[in-house]
């Protein structure tokens, strides 16, 4: 397998267990229970790009205000105010009651800023405006290629419940050259996190699940360690 040009995602562990970092320009799903760190894995990985590679980003928030992402962000000391002015990461609140002009804004702030990294979270809010799935699936599909071929390396959030793992309309399975899951497991009397990465189009992937820490830095991923491990 040729090497790829890599995305390092700068997140401690997560790389080695990507040998390398994410392959240039992929579209990545993160899958993750409530609480699991997609959020802040998200945010850490935008703000690595600007700080440790020089990489500008694109924040798509479907939810929660730039004011409540940037908040959030502050709890770990990441100053993603100052990258905002330098115009080096922008963080955008779209309403999600007209496709075409989330597919538009991604588009023309991705050329504004010139950005090389995208996230877009969260992707299960799609689920919420159509009213037949197979729409759903066609327009969720043609956001999928379009975010591949506009020179991003992008992640795109969904909700998974501890019961259930619920798709976006075929993203993952059809478009998308990642899936990431992202775990809070009970496990003896505490909960656990821990991430898996379920495929990775043009990289080896470790096909262990990897405890992960949230510390007041940030995500760490403890990449020599299995998740049934003792976690010290």
């Amino acid at each position: 397998m040729v090497n790829p040009v890599r995305t390092k995602t700068g997140i401690p562990g997560l790389d080695e267990i990507l040998f390398g970092g994410i392959p240039e320009n992929n579209l990545v799903v993160i899958s993750g229970d409530p609480g699991s760190g997609k959020t802040c894995l998200c945010i850490e990985y935008l703000y690595n790009g600007v700080v440790k590679y020089n990489e500008p980003g694109l924040y798509i928030s479907l939810e929660e205000s730039a004011d409540e992402i940037i908040s959030f962000a502050e709890l770990f000391d990441w100053d993603v105010r100052t990258l905002i002015e330098k115009k080096m990461l922008a963080i955008i609140t779209v309403e999600l009651y007209d496709f075409d002009k989330l597919k538009t804004t991604i588009e023309d702030e991705v050329s504004r800023l010139g950005a090389k990294r995208l996230v877009i979270d969260p992707g299960v809010v799609f689920r919420l405006y159509f009213e037949r799935e197979l729409d759903a699936r066609k327009r969720i599909l043609s956001l999928g290629r379009m975010l591949k071929r506009i020179g991003c390396t992008a992640i795109i959030t969904n909700e998974i419940s501890l019961d259930k793992a619920t798709s976006l309309f075929g993203l993952e399975e059809y478009v998308a050259d990642g899936v990431l899951l992202l775990y809070h497991t009970k496990l003896e009397d505490r909960f656990i996190r821990s991430i898996g990465i379920l495929k990775m189009r043009g990289t080896k992937i470790s096909e262990k699940l990897h405890p992960i820490r949230i510390t007041n830095t940030g995500i760490k991923v403890l990449s020599k360690q299995e998740l049934f491990e003792d976690v010290k």
